[in-house]
């Protein structure tokens, strides 16, 4: 008796990860939101988020390709194989997902669900499936053994039930007797003075149905990226026309937002309310107005490239602001809003450049009160800049004035906005005209 046989599957968990890295194929066009998300964030599947549904899918499939592959079968417990139960489930969890993930996608997988070659079995009208028959043994040996009613093709009865299961290798009948089985599912079929019947189980034939499935993962990652290229090409195609003759700055910035709502999503509304604001603020101060000049036209000048990520679906190259060795995945249209150079100067203010959020005008007057604390402790490095008044100036202005602030100091030392702004007064202090914080 071969007591110490056992098995265990390689599922391949390199598959899983290329197409997972499919999802996110095309992060150089967006780095807030993947672009099969965008174009799933407002789909439903069976009355669910559809991208939350895609998420599951690979999160189940990695961490279940991880499990099944640390298995090993072929042990009897308690009477019964739960080993093997517990492996058809949790292979089950990893294929309904694939499944899931091809109906969502749209991949037409009726050719591969009407298979039958690795088990042979089609039924008792000759019509089943490779699907169908795991599915039968799933509910026979796993989740349904007790009542297995909707598989009739494969049933001796309209119902039967299944006390056990036992791996043929621990049994004293000799290697002949067990029919080159791995496992006996005995079966009753609820008729008087029978026995039942016993549904042999090989596991190669499992192994090689779950393989097969999962296999089916390439299917679906090819199909997806051909959709990505297919969408990125139709948004290419479409037009996105500049500042028009007789559109005011104000619309322009609007209609370029919604291109992006269209193209990438909404993560990147509230940097265009902001552009929209910073091009058209004027300080109550005079003393500020040369660097909220400077400071609104670099704001142009991000949008002029954000133009062309949005027309040409990149964000990759100096003409979509890509800076080279920039690790936030942002590009100049971002920083802008959020300009943290990490000057020395500004290192013991990270709480400060935190709370002075609160100056936006999206929290209430305490926060915007702690808001101001904070700015004013930072007096003395942004007031070189520009000028505060904390006594006259509203909460709006402050927050503004502190951004441009940010800016002009970002442009004194080697950091992402340094390197993507243009060497020229329109852009630039006097004292910012080189890459190399301001150095002659």
């Amino acid at each position: 008796m071969d007591c110490e046989k056992t098995f265990r599957i390689h599922l391949d968990p390199d598959l899983i990860e290329r197409f997972d890295d499919s999802l996110d194929r095309h992060e150089h066009i967006s780095e807030q939101i993947s672009f099969v998300e965008k174009a799933f964030e407002k789909k439903k599947y069976r009355g669910v988020p559809a991208w939350d549904c895609i998420c599951t899918c690979v999160h189940r499939i990695r961490d279940g390709v991880a499990y099944l592959n640390k298995q090993e079968l072929g042990r009897m417990e308690c009477g019964s194989a739960f080993d093997f139960i517990n492996f058809i489930n949790n292979a089950s969890v990893v294929l309904d997902c694939i499944q899931m993930l091809a109906d969502i996608l749209g991949v037409d997988l009726n050719e591969q669900n009407s298979r039958s070659a690795v088990f042979n079995m089609v039924g008792r009208d000759g019509k089943g499936t490779d699907k169908e028959y795991y599915e039968f043994l799933r509910s026979l040996c796993a989740v349904h053994p007790a009542e297995t009613d909707r598989h009739r093709r494969y049933q001796g009865a309209d119902m039967v039930s299944c006390p056990y299961l036992i791996w043929t290798h621990t049994s004293p009948m000799p290697p002949t007797a067990r029919g080159g089985c791995d496992i006996h599912a005995h079966a009753f079929v609820n008729e008087a003075n029978s026995w039942g019947e016993d549904v042999c189980i090989r596991i190669d034939q499992v192994f090689a149905y779950v393989e097969y499935r999962y296999s089916l993962l390439g299917k679906i990652g090819s199909v997806l990226e051909r959709y990505q290229e297919s969408e990125i090409q139709r948004f290419r195609s479409t037009p996105v026309p500049g500042m028009g003759e007789s559109e005011t700055e104000a619309d322009f910035i609007g209609r370029l937002k919604d291109v992006e709502l269209e193209r990438f999503g909404s993560n990147n509304d509230f940097v265009y309310d902001f552009a929209k604001r910073a091009v058209s603020f004027v300080p109550t101060n005079e003393a500020n107005l040369a660097a909220a000049r400077r400071y609104a036209e670099a704001w142009r000048f991000a949008l002029g490239l954000q133009l062309n990520i949005l027309r040409d679906m990149s964000r990759e190259g100096l003409e979509h602001a890509g800076i080279e060795g920039d690790e936030t995945g942002w590009v100049l249209f971002e920083h802008l809003l959020f300009p943290h150079s990490g000057a020395q100067e500004l290192r013991m203010f990270d709480y400060n450049l935190e709370k002075i959020h609160y100056l936006d005008g999206g929290y209430g007057p305490r926060d915007a009160n702690w808001g101001r604390t904070k700015l004013r402790e930072m007096d003395d490095v942004l007031g070189r800049r520009v000028v505060f008044d904390y006594e006259a100036d509203s909460d709006a202005e402050l927050y503004m004035l502190s951004r441009i602030a940010l800016y002009e100091i970002a442009l004194m030392h080697p950091c992402e906005i340094n390197d993507a702004i243009p060497l020229d007064s329109k852009y630039r202090p006097a004292d910012a005209m080189t890459r190399d914080g301001g150095r002659p």
